[in-house]
Formats: structure tokens, C-alpha cells, sequence
């Protein structure tokens, strides 16, 4: 890896973003779905149709999907989470376009 005065301006800023996120933000991969469901309580609203909407994190592990229940309290702050994952894997992706300009063009100073 090169030191960090010898890469580029994208770079550079990209570092720097992606340790800003890292560092101040956490981050999962996962998406966010929403999902409705009826209890099973005869007397609820959900039996007469106005089901019970709750949101997920959903991501494949093994090839399997897994969910996990978001309470309501925590919604804003996982989707942050969500999103924070999304920046950096495109800030990553900036840093790789980068790299693979050098190696293209032959500059691997």
C-alpha cells in the first residue's frame, strides 16, 4: 500500500470518508424490508384486514436468507446503518476505479 502522501486527490478522499463512516457511523450489510403480518388475535384489527406492519434486515448468509425483527425505537438508526454500508461500499469502489487507472497507465508510484 502506498504511503499516504502518494495517493491520489480520490483517494485521499475517499480515505477520508470512508474512516469518517467507519469510525463515527457503524455501518451492516443487510437490506431493510417491510413485511405484514396478522397476530392471531381474533379481536385485533389484523383479522379484519389492516395487518401489522414491522420492518427486517435481511441478508444472505451461506446462501440463506436470515431476518431480524427492527423494534420500532431502533428503525432510524439501522436504516443509517443500512446506509452507511451502501457509502462504503461505493467509496471502496471509487478507491478500486483509482487504482485500476494506475495499473492501467502504468503508474504504480
Amino acid at each position: 500500500m502506498k504511503h499516504r502522501s502518494h495517493l491520489s486527490q480520490k483517494q485521499r478522499k475517499a480515505r477520508s470518508q470512508l474512516a469518517k463512516i467507519v469510525h463515527e457511523k457503524g455501518f451492516v450489510r443487510g437490506t431493510i424490508i417491510t413485511m405484514s403480518r396478522v397476530c392471531g388475535n381474533p379481536n385485533c384489527r389484523c383479522a379484519k384486514g389492516q395487518k401489522h406492519v414491522s420492518l427486517y434486515l435481511s441478508r444472505s448468509e451461506g446462501g440463506k436468507p436470515r431476518l431480524l425483527f427492527i423494534p420500532k425505537r431502533y428503525e432510524e438508526l439501522v436504516n443509517g446503518w443500512v446506509e452507511s454500508y451502501r457509502s462504503i461500499k461505493e467509496l471502496l469502489e471509487v478507491f478500486s476505479l483509482d487504482l485500476w487507472d494506475g495499473i492501467k497507465q502504468r503508474r504504480f508510484d
